[in-house]
């Protein structure tokens, strides 16, 4: 096999990088992007959700932690 002239050497996978770059953005042409409310509306209830779940722990704690003042009599 005879090697053509002037052909430039090829880095070896920079192809596959590029393919992969492109292959992500036809990917992301396909997401179901929320829209402005949804994403109000999703921000909220994550939010609240923190709060409820950040209180639970805080009683917890707090319970367990005067629980443990009272059997070490401090």
């Amino acid at each position: 096999m005879a090697k053509s002239v002037g052909t430039a050497k090829k880095r070896p996978g920079f192809g596959k990088i590029g393919n992969f770059f492109r292959e992500v953005g036809l990917e992301l042409k396909k997401v179901h992007w929320p829209t402005r409310k949804q994403l109000l509306i999703y921000t909220a209830v994550v939010l609240v959700s923190v709060a409820i779940m950040a209180a639970i722990i805080g009683v917890i704690d707090l319970v367990l932690f005067s629980g443990m003042e009272f059997v070490l009599g401090r």
